[in-house]
């Protein structure tokens, strides 16, 4: 007979969705969080007890599950069905990161007073009749402020800009922890980082998975709940000034509201998507359901049906790509066609200007430069976002093949 393995300390397990004889678990460990059976929670149970004896882990495992299984048996559940990273020999698992570079700007501490204090706002009741305020008044406001993207942007405007675009990032994640605290939920630090080179705010509220499915939504929401209070004071003052500047920072919060809702990637769309749907590994199940689809192929039949709602995420999934990779397409030719023109006619006039010691019209040919540069760097960047991400998914469906083909 094997070891009686024994498992790491700290393991949390808590309900997770009460379902009767399908009722499951939320496994917690070194903020690492496993979906569980009641089977599985029982036998994690009995050894955590650390049993020294086969008959103590055949105790210890009939107390917790009411069923009698042999300790051989028991064993050889663990080393198949439980996490690896349970597993007191197990290396310490390293947590992914997306980002190339990263820092936590407020720690769990200094967030927690910030959430504290705001957590008020969402009370239910106020909390619909902001949004509501907020929808009157966008709605008012958001023509102008797409007609306003279309103009010209200057240099000292668009840097102001930035920063209070930078700004509303780090309230929407204030709104995802605030969240979490209105439901006695802990939270950690928000912090700030480059997505290969885009920079992006993040906040640490994975102790959400603690919490029912309506509540996780809310939280899912709550960053951009957060960014329409903000967008309150600023649509009554664009209203009130007709501020150019105004108007466009509507139109990129909204835009970042919009993107961020999108479930293809896996932004806050697709958590609430899934928290909504009860549907968990969105992609892990589409690329499942495609395989499954093609077993007729193989001669195999095919397994039954899944959720609808899978279904419609994966067809349009599949179409926001191929629109995707349509655009950067079109904008990767008329690159090809404009950017070497001003590429030269931005190097010459710095060439010019620095030829001739005028150092404000050097500064400004060079800043004119990397504005020539920035838009090629972020479509280089999609694109190979783009591959990338079509070759995991891809992989991932071949993989799903061969598993549906071979499997029993």
């Amino acid at each position: 007979m094997a070891a009686i393995p024994t498992l790491k300390e700290g393991i949390r397990i808590s309900p997770y969705r009460e379902a009767g004889a399908a009722q499951r678990f939320l496994l917690e460990l070194d903020n690492r969080h496993f979906l569980i059976t009641a089977k599985s929670r029982a036998l994690i149970e009995a050894l955590l007890t650390a049993p020294a004896t086969p008959d103590q882990l055949e105790r210890q495992y009939l107390q917790r599950s009411g069923a009698a299984l042999p300790a051989d048996e028991l064993i050889a559940l663990a080393a198949a069905t439980l996490p690896a990273a349970l597993f007191s020999d197990a290396a310490p698992a390293a947590r992914g990161n997306p980002f190339t570079i990263s820092i936590d700007l407020l720690s769990p501490w200094y967030a927690g007073l910030l959430t504290g204090r705001l957590a008020w706002l969402f009370k239910p009741s106020l909390a619909w009749s902001l949004v509501a305020i907020f929808a009157v008044l966008h709605g008012c406001v958001l023509p102008a402020a797409m007609h306003a993207a279309h103009e010209g942007w200057s240099g000292s405007g668009g840097t102001r800009l930035v920063a209070l675009l930078l700004l509303s990032g780090l309230i929407h994640e204030l709104g995802h922890t605030t969240a979490c605290r209105y439901f006695n939920c802990p939270h950690g630090a928000i912090g700030f980082g480059l997505y290969v080179i885009f920079p992006a705010w993040y906040a640490d509220v994975s102790k959400a998975w603690r919490l029912p499915r309506r509540q996780r939504a809310v939280v899912d929401l709550g960053g951009v709940y957060f960014q329409a209070l903000m967008l309150i004071g600023v649509d009554l003052y664009a209203l009130a000034s007709g501020s150019p500047d105004a108007l466009k920072l509507i139109w990129l919060v909204t835009f970042t509201m919009l993107f961020t809702l999108n479930p293809v990637f896996k932004f806050d769309g697709y958590w609430l998507l899934s928290d909504l749907s009860g549907l968990h590994n969105l992609h892990r199940q589409v690329r499942q359901a495609s395989a499954e689809m093609l077993m007729p192929l193989f001669g195999r039949a095919r397994p039954g049906a899944r959720s609808p709602v899978l279904y419609a995420y994966g067809l349009l999934s599949g179409a926001y790509m191929l629109y995707f990779a349509s655009f950067l397409v079109t904008e990767v030719r008329r690159l090809a066609r404009t950017l070497p023109d001003a590429l030269a006619d931005s190097l010459h006039q710095l060439g010019a200007a620095a030829g001739a010691a005028r150092l404000a019209d050097a500064g400004w040919s060079a800043w004119r430069l990397l504005g020539d540069l920035l838009w090629p760097l972020v479509i280089a960047s999609a694109c190979v976002m783009l591959a990338m991400k079509t070759l995991r998914a891809l992989a991932g469906l071949r993989s799903a093949v061969v598993h549906a083909r071979f499997a029993a």
